[in-house]
């Protein structure tokens, strides 16, 4: 039996005794066990946020070490074994990998970025490290 159902099963009890006193402390103890129960389902939450955050930051701290920009293509930033380049932008600016991609605006038509909407104008994406056939 929990915290919650205990402290209701106490006030039922103080309720056959009809000790008024008595019930009067149960249900005090029983508001304040659903309270206590209210905050830690919050800070389970926080726990699980908090994990998923540290989680998140410490794949992108292992993937700085392999991510590389070509010299001769700023704009594009590449990861080992990866054919095809990412949007240095996202890159620089939330660490986040997303890939170039053929894109038609109202503009442009050419490669960008399908997150940030960043357009490449005669740039390579392909991977200088890889091979092409």
């Amino acid at each position: 039996m929990g915290l919650l159902e205990t402290s209701l099963e106490v006030v039922k009890i103080a309720g056959k005794i009809a000790n008024p006193e008595l019930i009067q402390a149960a249900t005090k103890a029983n508001i304040e066990a659903l309270e206590l129960s209210q905050q830690n389902l919050g800070l389970q939450k926080r726990v699980t946020e908090l994990d998923d955050r540290i989680r998140e930051l410490d794949n992108k701290l292992k993937l700085t070490g392999v991510v590389f920009r070509a010299p001769e293509n700023d704009s594009v930033v590449f990861l080992e074994g990866d054919p095809t380049g990412f949007c240095s932008h996202c890159w620089d600016a939330e660490r986040r990998l997303i890939h170039i991609i053929r894109m038609n605006n109202a503009n442009h038509s050419g490669l960008g970025c399908p997150r940030c909407k960043t357009m490449l104008l005669n740039r390579s994406v392909q991977n200088p490290r890889m091979k092409t056939a």
